[in-house]
């Protein structure tokens, strides 16, 4: 292979970079309730917050319906959790009203961290740290999510969570 077909290569396989964090990067302190960054965006920031808050204060009152709100009602949304990816929000809504039959399984979250960036004017990526309390065990709970400013507002259209038994 020649040195400038190595080169094309190396450039196609480096990673370009989304977007500057400084400007568009916020971030939410659970302890003092302060959402800070940059002035850019505050507003879709405050409201991706909110649509955060809301989803944990639905799923602390065992209200699946509420928790399932913030989500994008499209056969298009995937949510992966461990090792369970359901794709669709019918599929997603069906896994968490059987698994969670007895609304007492749910347990209670407490958001730890969350950090919102702006991608773009209707893309947003959010990566949220929260503790997850049931009757027999703790977890952390790492999140990363994808979401969108659709006509109905920002929802979530791919999340990945993972768990760690504390």
């Amino acid at each position: 292979m020649t040195l400038h077909k190595w080169i094309v290569l190396l450039a196609l396989l480096a990673p370009a970079p989304i977007v500057s964090a400084q400007n568009n990067e916020w971030t939410y302190n659970s302890k003092s309730g302060q959402l800070s960054g940059a002035t850019a965006g505050r507003d879709d920031a405050q409201t991706i917050l909110n649509l955060e808050l809301a989803e944990v204060r639905a799923w602390n009152n065992h209200d699946l319906q509420g928790a399932l709100a913030v989500y994008w009602a499209s056969p298009d949304l995937i949510s992966i959790a461990g090792d369970n990816e359901v794709h669709g929000f019918e599929a997603l809504k069906q896994a968490w009203f059987t698994q969670y039959a007895n609304p007492d399984t749910m347990g209670q979250i407490d958001l730890d961290t969350l950090s919102i960036q702006l991608i773009s004017a209707d893309t947003a990526s959010c990566v949220a740290g929260y503790v997850v309390r049931t009757e027999k065990h703790v977890y952390y709970c790492d999140d990363t999510a994808t979401l969108r400013k659709l006509p109905e507002g920002w929802r979530i259209v791919f999340e990945r969570a993972t768990m760690v038994l504390r």
